[in-house]
């Protein structure tokens, strides 16, 4: 406990109750009490109390009596009445948030008090605020420094209360993640804890090299923290890496859905350094994106043996009438029922037919070790226009020809039922089929189905780049 604790909150007791009106009158509007009422006696014991004499103040919003980076816009519109009266007063030492361009002072973090707004309805319709501070190093109340205001709010107010808001001193927490459109403020938030931990160290100076990583998702993020920190904390930055004692990367990890935490780290590059490793970290919020390729599962045992393109002379198999075509030859391992796909480079997937154009998918059932062709939709082409397709993006660079081996009898019923859904191409003639949206769900639940039998499904895939 710090000197005279007791003795000072005595006091404090005794200021308050000879400062205090005659009159106990309170203020219909909650936003004119704060102002009038609350706003002038905490200035007055802050600024004046020995207690708070040199000790750091931060005025937040309380949720179940601690500080909370999310709460209400009506909530955090009163604490922001309050710190606009308590800033700058001669006296008060107040943690305020810092601007970007602000030199960095580390002792501003450095919480004694949290003066703490708490707002809760109240069972018959009202709204009860709670004014308490809370001494962080007793994790104590302070004893007579509280005020209460119960009553109605007006409508403004009431659709304040009701719209979720982020409080930026706490910007970065888990419940207040920077925005991904926000990597100056991200970088200076991360720039500044390094900053500090830089400036605290002392084993010797940083000579720092930015690591060119193309694994680092935030690389521009990465470059900002690296000029606040030459701003900040007047660290030297190279590109020798011959100068360099020590790099700085940044990495995000997938924390959730939409959410990453960022890592910003400065260490040393030699394993025996005197130097210290620094870290800062800071949650953002990333807009989710579609997914540019699926990862569709294969089987380990490997149905199919081969894949690849041969010439087929012109005659009833040839989906064209010109003088010969292509077709994809596959050979499996096991006894299989084998299914084909085409996904047309800017006509979506479909499934393939034979010209026989059958309103059902057409299964073919392969023995082990049996070769079969697939006539294509394609001319003759020179062999270095077709490469193997590894992934199953949605939107291909070329048009890529799937051949789908199953080696269950259920995976295939199941997977002859999804196949189903696809538009059928049976024909030279390019055939629209799923795209966009509908292509997403489709493969999505695709997907699912190809790894819940993933020990009897294969597939291989060959891309080629034509012209119709």
């Amino acid at each position: 406990m710090r000197p005279l604790r007791l003795l000072a909150t005595l006091s404090l007791m005794m200021a308050i109750v000879l400062a205090s009106p005659v009159t106990n009158a309170k203020p219909r509007d909650a936003e004119t009490w704060v102002s009038i009422q609350v706003a002038p006696a905490l200035v007055r014991e802050l600024a004046n109390h020995p207690r708070f004499k040199g000790e750091t103040i931060r005025i937040v919003v309380f949720a179940d009596d601690r500080p909370a980076a999310r709460s209400n816009a009506f909530a955090l519109s009163l604490r922001d009445r309050l710190s606009a009266a308590v800033f700058d007063t001669q006296g008060i030492r107040m943690a305020a948030q810092q601007r970007p361009s602000a030199r960095v002072d580390c002792t501003l973090d450095e919480v004694d008090y949290y003066v703490g707004l708490q707002v809760s309805p109240t069972d018959d319709g009202q709204v009860r605020i709670d004014l308490r501070t809370l001494d962080l190093e007793d994790q104590t109340w302070v004893t007579g420094l509280d005020y209460t205001w119960q009553g109605m709010l007006t409508p403004r107010q009431q659709r304040s209360l009701e719209e979720s808001g982020a409080d930026p001193y706490f910007r970065g927490h888990r419940t207040a993640p920077f925005d991904e459109s926000q990597p100056d403020m991200l970088a200076a938030s991360l720039a500044r804890e390094l900053a500090c931990a830089a400036m605290r160290q002392t084993a010797g100076e940083f000579v720092v090299l930015i690591s060119d990583d193309n694994d680092d998702p935030l690389r521009g993020t990465t470059d900002l923290v690296g000029n606040n920190l030459a701003w900040f904390a007047k660290l030297q930055f190279t590109d020798d890496p011959e100068r360099a004692n020590a790099v700085l990367r940044g990495k995000a990890h997938a924390i959730d859905s939409g959410l990453q935490q960022y890592w910003a780290t400065l260490a040393p590059i030699e394993a025996g350094s005197d130097l210290p490793t620094l870290s800062a970290s800071a949650y953002v919020r990333v807009a989710e994106r579609p997914a540019s390729h699926f990862d569709i599962s294969r089987s380990a045992q490997s149905v199919l043996s081969s894949a690849q393109l041969v010439e087929v002379a012109a005659g009833g198999t040839c989906r064209t009438n010109r003088n010969g075509c292509l077709a994809m030859q596959i050979q499996t391992n096991r006894d299989a029922v084998v299914f084909f796909l085409n996904h047309q480079k800017s006509h979506g997937l479909v499934r393939l037919s034979t010209r026989d154009c059958s309103t059902r998918p057409d299964a073919r059932i392969m023995r082990a070790r049996e070769s079969l062709n697939m006539p294509l939709p394609i001319d003759l082409l020179s062999r270095d226009t077709a490469s193997s397709a590894d992934a199953w993006p949605l939107a291909p660079d070329g048009d890529t020809y799937y051949a789908i081996a199953v080696s269950n009898g259920e995976a295939a019923h199941v997977l002859s039922r999804l196949l189903q859904r696809l538009p059928q191409r049976c024909t030279a003639a390019v055939r629209f089929g799923l795209q966009d949206e509908s292509l997403q769900l489709w493969m999505t639940e695709f997907a699912n189905t190809v790894d819940k039998w993933r020990d009897d499904v294969d597939w291989q895939g060959i891309q080629v780049r034509n012209v119709y």
